[in-house]
């Protein structure tokens, strides 16, 4: 049996995403350090953690050595969880600063804090602590060593009393221990590293489990929001728990003539990818595989970084889909958001909430590629592989669309290498011939299906969207009027060959009906033929008779000269 002495319990910080980061919570009756930069998130995830455990029935005690207890509680008040916090009578704030006219003398130990924080704990119930700013206190003591030697009272405090602490700091250069307190990292068994840094004018905010002694956890630096709901860390999608299955439905398009390329549709639950230049009708085809789920009597929803609803419906009515009707019936929404606004995880987390209060059937992103504006390309990248497969957890089918990349010769190259991750890739393009632009659609693939791998014109008239066969004329591709003087040429030929047939044909019946005639005629004339024949016969047999007749007497009664 293990010992309940030694084993590691954890206690959960009522912030889900940093829940999941460290498998569970912080490790009870001791002390977690977390060390940031300025703006990092400290304060707030100290209080965020304290407001979570006194909703569960918990309490708390928060020492602050940098801010005044009113300024602790302006800044909480500032978050939805704010206005219970400060109304709770379960949590208490010490002002530790030091008094700014008080003069500095000698070393100082750290009894009288522990004696204050017993002194606080002895009228809570399972309180958490945390301590922030504690640099602030400890740069004041001269020996580094016996600083250090201070903190590890702190935790041992913890342990003897099972109080839970959060104990916080400015980072030095190396961003690993707070300022005067190098080392101290090496001697806690927790620590979360938060740090700020600015992309493109956007301030980011990342955390890290430094290390967690005796306890599995996610590696690696994870986006963190501060944002009306305090922090926000997004949660690791677990796909191995997954409920939504493999199906073998497929989904129509909205256009026949596309399904018929795709095998039938695509596969209920996959992801679409349809990339292209501007203007190759990329929201045009999102737009008609949302509204024909609509159709469907299923719900769509359409994220959009570049279009406002109201030109979007209005545009798209004239090329036969009609949305607002869809719209009125909350089978469609329609989301418009600017990318440069707020950064990656902001997005991410916000689109998630989106798809967990509609709950739609088919998500569309348009286009994914403008996340690149809110962050790096691979952060960009990470964050569409997020999205779809949450959507794909979800049974959501999911179609994106993205721009080629600039460089890209053959328009098969997307922003962020987003084609690697869709199931089926879609590509439109240009086709530039005798001063005309027309648009042209190829399947790059689709996993798990048959589909073409011809191309084909992509048009768009007021009924609506379709597909046309191109015509290939040696190496070269005619699409638009070359295609059509082809189809016409085509048709007239194709007319010419039908007349002469047509021709051919009368001729030969003609000649038939010659030879059926002179058939007929010679059959009457074998016939009368034969009625001669006969007629001829028949004299000739009379003529006979009437010969044997003459020549034999006793055939006419005579008699001879004996008989007289």
């Amino acid at each position: 049996m293990k010992n309940k002495g030694w084993q590691l319990v954890k206690r959960p910080t009522g912030i889900a995403g940093l829940d999941e980061m460290t498998h569970g919570g912080l490790p009870r009756g001791q002390t977690t350090l977390v060390v940031g930069e300025m703006s990092a998130g400290k304060t707030v995830l100290g209080l965020q953690v304290l407001a979570s455990a006194i909703a569960e029935g918990g309490s708390g005690i928060f020492i602050s050595f940098e801010e005044s207890p009113d300024q602790i509680r302006r800044n909480a008040d500032s978050f939805d969880w704010g206005q219970a916090l400060n109304e709770s009578k379960d949590w208490s704030i010490v002002d530790a600063r030091m008094p700014l006219d008080a003069e500095h003398s000698g070393d100082f130990g750290i009894e009288g804090l522990l004696a204050a924080i017993q002194s606080k704990a002895s009228s809570f119930r399972d309180p958490w602590v945390v301590i922030d700013g504690v640099d602030q206190l400890l740069q004041r003591q001269s020996d580094r060593i016996r600083a250090i030697d201070q903190i590890r009272q702190l935790n041992e405090c913890c342990e003897r009393h099972d109080w839970t602490m959060l104990l916080s700091g400015k980072v030095g250069i190396d961003r690993v221990a707070p300022k005067f307190l190098e080392g101290i990292e090496f001697m806690l068994p927790t620590v979360l590293n938060l740090y700020a840094t600015t992309i493109d004018g956007r301030l980011h905010r990342y955390i890290r489990v430094g290390k967690y002694r005796g306890s599995s956890h996610r590696e690696g630096d994870m986006p963190m929001l501060i944002t009306d709901k305090g922090i926000q860390i997004p949660a690791e999608i677990d796909t191995s728990s997954t409920s939504s299955g493999i199906v073998d439905e497929r989904v129509g398009t909205g256009i026949p003539r596309l399904d018929e390329l795709l095998d039938g549709g695509i596969y209920r639950g996959s992801s679409v990818l349809i990339s292209g230049r501007p203007g190759t009708a990329k929201s045009t085809l999102a737009a008609s595989f949302a509204e024909a789920a609509a159709k469907r009597d299923e719900r769509a929803l359409y994220i959009s970084f570049d279009e406002l609803q109201a030109p979007f419906v209005r545009n798209l009515a004239s090329i036969d889909i009609h949305l607002q009707q869809h719209i009125d019936d909350d089978k469609f929404r329609f989301y418009a958001r600017t990318s440069s606004t707020c950064v990656i995880a902001r997005h991410l987390l916000e689109i998630e909430a989106l798809i967990d209060e509609f709950e739609p059937h088919i998500l569309v992103i348009d286009p994914v590629s403008a996340l690149a504006k809110a962050g790096s390309p691979e952060a960009a990248r990470n964050g569409v592989e997020q999205l779809l497969t949450y959507a794909r957890m979800k049974g959501i089918t999911s179609l994106v669309t993205s721009l080629t990349s600039d460089d890209d010769i053959e328009q098969e190259s997307t922003t962020g290498m987003v084609s690697t991750i869709a199931d089926t890739w879609i590509v439109l393009g240009y086709h530039m011939r005798g001063g005309e632009r027309n648009r042209s659609l190829s399947i790059v693939k689709s996993r798990g299906s048959g589909h073409s791998n011809q191309q084909r014109e992509l048009l768009l008239s007021d009924d609506g969207v379709n597909l046309e066969d191109i015509y290939e004329f040696g190496s070269d591709v005619l699409m638009g009027t070359a295609r059509e003087q082809k189809d016409s040429e085509e048709r007239r030929e194709k007319a010419r060959e039908e007349l002469e047939r047509a021709e051919r044909r009368h001729e030969l019946e003609r000649r038939i009906d010659e030879a059926r005639n002179q058939a007929e005629r010679l059959s009457r004339e074998l016939e009368l033929e034969d009625r001669l024949v006969r007629v001829l016969e028949e004299e000739s047999n009379r003529h006979a008779r009437s010969i044997r007749r003459r020549r034999q007497p006793e055939a006419r009664g005579e008699k001879t000269g004996d008989d007289k």
